[in-house]
């Protein structure tokens, strides 16, 4: 599965990493163009996003397709483990291009830390985040990488890195959550900048400082630290509905902004779409009504036979037309195969009289 590294974001330590629908019947035509993108509701990468991590989905999803995030084994992104501090300072470099601010001499190397290998592979990241002066070790020198990450630290780190970029963030009050006590000193004035910049929420009223932060919880840390909007008194996380990931054939996007965007509409399953273009960093489309993948069909030599219960309609597969499977995670299948059994329903996507990728469901 291809994943396109389109992240909206802004900063400048070089960011690399933005009344329902109604479904209607419609009856297919073999002389015509008709392109279609799913819009998930669920996660198309990791089986266990779903359930009670479901409010992390999207983050997690818009992460890995820029690359920033990864699983942890086969379709697996394990969000409730705790992330150590390696890792964290990795999902940092990789959003914020640390490594390659070193290496193309923005910044001066700081040496590292006694306890990281120069083999290991968050070498490089730490030794970039050293020289930024986001990570900090102990008297003794050491970075302690095994060591599991606690929220308040996470938001040190993350305060440190928004603030080598162009963004500037406001004053915050942590006085609502019960436990603000519990927050030590060195650590209040970021969790307080992240709380007013509404990247940090809290949850059931604490902030719980001194927890393990989770790999969901970071995901969704980083993923609003990345989209911040910038308001007079400081750089605010605002949640935007234009803002969608969406499918396309074989191709993940993320961040695509729906030009055509109605708040009356809810963006998700196969919609129409058009005018999908890339302009100055930024991935626009326009969606028009959703499909129900309501149809059988039989595929047989290269031509696919679609039935709707009011008649049959025959249409050749383009000679590099890709199947795909919507359910989670999303994927493309070895081949166009009949419905039946396995798959029960399915709609295709047209152009010029062919198919070119057909979406096939479970149910």
């Amino acid at each position: 599965m291809k994943r396109t590294r389109k992240l909206v974001i802004v900063a400048v330590l070089a960011v690399v990493v933005v009344v329902s629908a109604i479904t209607a019947a419609y009856a297919l035509s073999a002389n015509t163009t008709e392109t279609y993108a799913y819009l998930p509701e669920h996660s198309v990468y990791f089986y266990d996003t779903a359930g009670e991590y479901a409010w992390a989905s999207r983050e997690v999803d818009t992460l890995a397709v820029a690359g920033v995030i990864k699983g942890g084994g086969t379709h697996l992104f394990y969000p409730g483990n705790a992330i150590t501090r390696a890792d964290f300072i990795v999902m940092l470099d990789r959003a914020y291009g640390m490594s390659e601010a070193l290496d193309n001499g923005q910044v001066n190397s700081n040496g590292s830390f006694v306890d990281v290998p120069s083999s290991a592979y968050y070498s490089k990241a730490v030794i970039a985040a050293k020289a930024f002066g986001i990570a900090a070790g102990t008297a003794t020198g050491e970075f302690q990488p095994q060591q599991s990450m606690t929220r308040q630290d996470a938001m040190v780190f993350l305060k440190r890195t928004i603030d080598r970029t162009a963004l500037k963030l406001g004053t915050g009050s942590v006085s609502s959550f019960s436990d603000a006590s519990r927050i030590s000193n060195y650590a209040k004035p970021s969790v307080s900048a992240l709380v007013g910049a509404k990247v940090i929420g809290g949850s059931k009223g604490k902030i719980n400082p001194l927890s393990k932060v989770t790999r969901a919880e970071m995901a969704v840390m980083l993923y609003r630290a990345t989209h911040l909007t910038v308001q007079g008194s400081g750089a605010v996380y605002q949640s935007r509905g234009d803002l969608v990931n969406l499918c396309i054939g074989t191709q993940n996007y993320c961040d695509v902004v729906i030009e055509n965007y109605d708040p009356s509409v809810t963006y998700t399953g196969l919609m129409g779409y058009t005018d999908f273009r890339r302009v100055g960093g930024v991935t626009y489309v326009s969606l028009s009504g959703k499909r129900a993948i309501d149809r059988t069909v039989t595929y047989t030599n290269g031509v696919f036979t679609f039935a709707d219960g009011e008649g049959t309609v025959s249409i050749p597969a383009a000679a590099d037309c890709v199947a795909i499977d919507v359910s989670q995670p999303y994927h493309q299948l070895n081949a166009p195969t009949s419905t039946g059994s396995t798959y029960r329903h399915c709609y295709p996507s047209i152009e010029d009289g062919t198919v070119t990728a057909i979406y096939y469901s479970r149910i």
